[in-house]
């Protein structure tokens, strides 16, 4: 019997062999957590028929399904692969994987990068969607590697130069004309630690250490009426935080209330675009055209062209992969190599 329960938290789970029809490897397949033992026999044997690949015909979407299921994926993640693979891979979606060429693969990503239809960054999540379920095949069936194929795009060059961000002395500029002190500190927050603006809202005072000078940066809130999610990325992370932030909401942990920029409620959404909107108006002097989002990409920017290790800056930003943060600030790396090239140059002549 290939389905048992766990006695000491009374949820059931299955356990079956599978071979590799193409390696002969025998592997086991497992997964817990069924309240009923109804629920974990019907999840077996959708799991059973997915493995079975007799007459080596499973298809994209069948080896997709096996995928979500080997890393335990949610119900909403499953649902948003389907939906990139539906609207953006359907003409493969169908098909046996294992008839699906590189050359085929080549030319999808190529019209996909020219789809006026899609933002470039969903275009790149679809890739890497379906890069991951043509791993899984490598890995587990031995179908060819295609990551040689399934590249990350590269962000257009035009798009790079839209990114606008603020100087160090323009984001100064701009907070003069900040005039309700709880907002001017949650713009200093977002300029210098390049946090989302939803994850700052969703701070509570006990996600400050002040010890430590760190942030544990745990939910999100992009609409009230959904209230606190995870990360965008479903990971927490910690954060370091500089003097000049810990100067700024150190006032704010003496106060009442749970969040950090708020009280029993956070700031509203409309309230903090209104704030931005007013000072940035006033400040004549200063790129107009700098969004709120802009100041994250200006903690980015700053942080890169000074220096810091890009893996550095990807964990920082709280990037799912660090090829998000190669692609989108590639065009600051092309700087920052041309600087090592004119050091290098110097130390062979000394």
């Amino acid at each position: 019997m290939s389905v048992a329960k766990n006695k000491p938290t009374g949820l059931w789970y299955y356990v079956f062999k599978v071979k590799n029809p193409i390696t002969g490897k025998i592997s086991w397949k497992k997964k817990r957590g069924f309240e009923t033992k109804r629920d974990a026999l019907h999840a077996e044997a959708d799991a059973q028929r997915l493995t079975q690949d007799t007459s080596g015909e499973l298809t994209f979407m069948e080896m997709s399904e096996q995928y979500m299921s080997s890393i335990e994926s949610s119900d909403t993640m499953r649902q948003i692969k389907r939906t990139h693979f539906v609207q953006r891979f359907s003409e493969y979606y169908e098909q046996p994987i294992k008839k699906i060429t590189p050359l085929q693969l080549d030319a999808w990503r190529a019209d996909l990068s020219k789809n006026d239809k899609y933002a470039f960054r969903t275009k790149n999540t679809t890739v890497q969607y379906v890069r991951a379920v043509f791993n899984y095949a490598n890995k587990f069936y031995g179908l060819p590697a295609i990551d040689h194929v399934l590249k990350p795009l590269k962000r257009p060059r035009e798009i790079q130069e839209e990114q606008q961000v603020w100087t160090i002395e323009e984001f100064n500029t701009f907070l003069k004309y900040v005039e309700i002190e709880i907002y001017k500190k949650f713009f200093i927050f977002l300029y210098w630690t390049g946090c989302r603006r939803g994850e700052a809202m969703a701070l509570h005072h006990d996600d400050i250490n002040v010890s430590e000078c760190t942030a544990n940066i745990v939910k999100s809130i992009k609409h009230f009426a959904n209230g606190e999610l995870p990360t965008k990325t479903g990971k927490p992370r910690k954060i370091n935080l500089t003097g000049i932030v810990m100067d700024a909401i150190k006032p704010l942990l003496e106060t009442d209330g749970v969040y950090l920029f708020g009280s029993e409620h956070s700031l509203s959404i409309s309230g903090i675009q209104r704030e931005f909107d007013r000072a940035k108006k006033k400040a004549t002097t200063i790129n107009q055209k700098v969004t709120i989002h802009g100041l994250r990409h200006s903690f980015a920017t700053n942080a890169i062209s000074n220096g810091c290790n890009i893996i550095a800056v990807s964990k920082h930003l709280g990037h799912s992969k660090i090829d998000i943060t190669l692609n989108t600030y590639s065009h600051l790396l092309e700087q920052t190599d041309a600087e090592m090239l004119n050091i290098i140059e110097k130390l062979s002549k000394s």
